[in-house]
Formats: structure tokens, sequence, C-alpha cells
């Protein structure tokens, strides 16, 4: 064979093999995430359905390959323990108060000092900004996606 023949042979070659790779790797599947999301919150309860619609919305925005399975009311962790159940990979998200553990946020506790926050708004916004300016090292072992707060509480009790 001729030496122009050969290379226009293993050119031939080359060009067909990376053309019928193409395909294949057009149609790979993507990688998909599944992650698990632990919430305090009771499955009727509103917060809880935003979360859900909030995982839903998720999945839906990356065609399917994030998918969060939500589990509600502390069915996968206590409130309490929701954090030690990220750092340990129990599950992948969650929500719960820095006061369920006290003591162990130090730092981000000065924001549940009683301060009289007069809206939810005030507060949630109060604390993002501290934790923005501050970055506490007692948060360094997850990532922080938002902090929320609520208003004036009231308390119920039996005697005066």
């Amino acid at each position: 064979m001729e030496r122009k023949t050969r290379v226009a042979v293993v050119v031939l070659f080359v060009v067909l093999s990376i053309v019928s790779l193409m395909p294949a790797q057009g149609f790979a599947q993507q990688k998909v995430y599944e992650l698990r999301y632990a919430n305090m919150f009771p499955a009727p309860h509103k917060n809880s359905l935003m979360c859900e619609a909030w995982c839903r919305e998720v999945e839906k925005r990356t065609n399917g390959r994030v998918k969060i399975s939500y589990f509600p009311g502390g069915t996968l962790t206590p409130p309490a323990q929701t954090y030690d159940s990220i750092t340990t990979g129990i599950t992948d998200i969650g929500m719960s108060v820095f006061n369920y553990t006290r003591g162990k946020f130090p730092v981000m506790d000065a924001i549940n000092q009683p301060m009289g926050y007069k809206s939810a708004y005030l507060v949630t916004k109060l604390a993002n900004e501290f934790y923005k300016k501050f970055k506490p090292k007692e948060l360094d072992e997850v990532k922080v996606m938002y902090l929320h707060g609520h208003g004036p509480g009231i308390m119920h009790t039996k005697s005066r």
C-alpha cells in the first residue's frame, strides 16, 4: 500500500472512531445528585410546605440532576441534632434553631438575645448581615444557605 493511502486510511479510521463516539457522549447520562433535607417543622406547617416546594423546584431547575428527599418533623434527625447530622453525613441539608443547642454557637447566640424585634423581616435581615460581617468560625463546617428569624413571640403559661 502506498504511503499516502496508508495515511488516508489511518486518518479515516480516526475520524470514523471519533464520529462514532459522538452520539454516545450526547446520550450519556449525567450524574444525578441525591440529597437529604432534614427539617424540624411538621409536614403540614407552612414553612415545611415551602421547603418541600423548594426541593421540587431545585429538581425542576436542574432537569432532575439534583433530587432532594425531604424529611419534615424531625423524622430523619431531631432538631437539636440537625447541625451534627449534617457534619456527620446523616443529612445534607438541614433547618433548625440555634437555641436548640445552647452553648454550641456562642457568636450566633448574640442574635437570640431579647432585643425586641418588631418583625420577622428585620430579625432575618439582621441575622444574615451579622453572619456576613462576622463569619463565625463555629459554622465553618457547613455552608450556610440562609438564616431567618421570626417576629415577636408570645409566651403562654398557666400561672403569672
